[in-house]
């Protein structure tokens, strides 16, 4: 008789609960999944954390907490993970009432992009794990990888070329606001310049001398666009590497640039055109827009995206980062080498492959890629 009734009662107990964690498991559950940091540069480490609350009485044994990420994301902790054309994750929290868990994930960044996370599924079950209920979470977060100069690549000589016919093309003018010094006046000063102080302390008339400012401009356009039968993903990464360490020596030089790719952004969808930009200020939105650049998507078409915007300028200088090989890229290159002098950067793959048209041949510096040659 005891054993009846102590049985009835765990019944009784079983289904009380079972029936309490159906129907109140889900509320006060919250997850918040934030990583530590807006951006990082490709090669370094980022953390995600993931915060789990159970703001009720009821503990919950058993909490699964999964979501999806980009592959290119490397967990440094593949514990209850899956990785296929997304990464899985799949982790699991006891949290007892009124309590708050705290979990960091290290995470290594090998490849620049824009990366989200975009909402969690929860999978809970009752003390005697006797059902698993879902349930879902709206948290998203974000984290731009940079990408990473090309270090490793000796661009010395056109970087050379490039600074060389800048010198050559830029107007000089005075800059008002740098003092240089004082000297005598001549005939061909203008009275705005007369240093009064210096004139009555001398009693002869003085002029400032101000410092020049060259007012330089250049124009990069990434063309990344592949038409191999095997898509060769490498070559794209490091003309966006390359174009990253161009834009980073320029603007540290105060020369203003431009700059054009034919890739989609993989939020907005257009192409990249960034008009006129200069100084160091300007890089974080150079880093932004380059991290975004979606390979996934079918680039446009060079040619007609750009081509006003080539012949339609000539105090500018271009340079050309294109892997690119094809012969109606090389013709437009032709076509503009008879308008203007430019430098074409062609990252290539195999050393013996080297198709370039003789008459752009002294304007193209070949970059040949390597697998051990890592950005840093």
């Amino acid at each position: 008789m005891v054993i009846i009734f102590v049985a009835v009662i765990a019944g009784i107990l079983f289904f009380l609960q079972k029936y309490l964690y159906k129907k109140n498991w889900q509320k006060g559950v919250e997850v918040f999944l934030q990583f530590d940091k807006e951006s990082v540069t490709a090669g370094e480490n980022v953390r995600l954390l993931e915060v789990v609350e159970n703001r009720k009485y009821l503990p919950l044994p058993s909490l699964k907490v999964k979501f999806q990420c980009s592959r290119h994301l490397v967990f440094l902790d593949a514990t209850n993970s899956a990785v296929t054309d997304r990464y899985y994750r799949n982790d699991l929290f006891s949290v007892m009432p009124y309590k708050r868990i705290t979990r960091s994930n290290k995470l290594f960044c090998p490849q620049r992009g824009y990366f989200s996370i975009n909402g969690v599924d929860l999978v809970g079950a009752d003390l005697f794990f006797s059902e698993e209920m879902v349930g879902r979470r709206d948290t998203s977060t974000s984290l731009y990888v940079y990408p990473a100069p090309a270090k490793n690549y000796d661009l010395e000589d056109a970087l050379k070329k490039i600074n060389g016919e800048i010198a050559v093309k830029r107007y000089v003018l005075e800059d008002p606001f740098t003092f240089r010094g004082i000297r005598e006046y001549h005939q061909s000063d203008e009275m705005k310049t007369v240093n009064w102080k210096a004139t009555a302390r001398t009693g002869d008339l003085k002029v400032n001398m101000r410092e020049h400012t060259a007012v330089k401009n250049v124009r990069i356009f990434l063309n990344l666009s592949d038409r191999n039968i095997l898509r060769r993903e490498e070559l794209l990464e490091l003309s966006i590497s390359v174009a990253k360490r161009i834009v980073t020596e320029l603007l540290s030089q105060g020369i203003q640039l431009s700059l054009y790719a034919n890739a989609k952004d993989c939020i907005s969808g257009q192409i990249l055109e960034m008009k006129n930009r200069g100084s160091g200020t300007n890089l974080p939105d150079i880093d932004k827009a380059l991290a975004r650049l979606d390979l996934e998507q079918q680039p446009a078409n060079f040619a007609e995206c750009f081509y006003d915007e080539l012949f339609g300028e000539d105090d500018l200088y271009t340079i050309f980062v294109s892997p690119e090989r094809h012969d109606e890229f090389q013709d437009l290159l032709c076509e503009y080498g008879r308008k203007g002098d430019f430098t074409w950067l062609c990252p290539i793959k195999d050393a013996t492959d080297d198709t370039i048209c003789s008459e752009i041949a002294e304007n193209t510096r070949v970059l040949l890629f390597e697998e051990n040659k890592v950005s840093e």
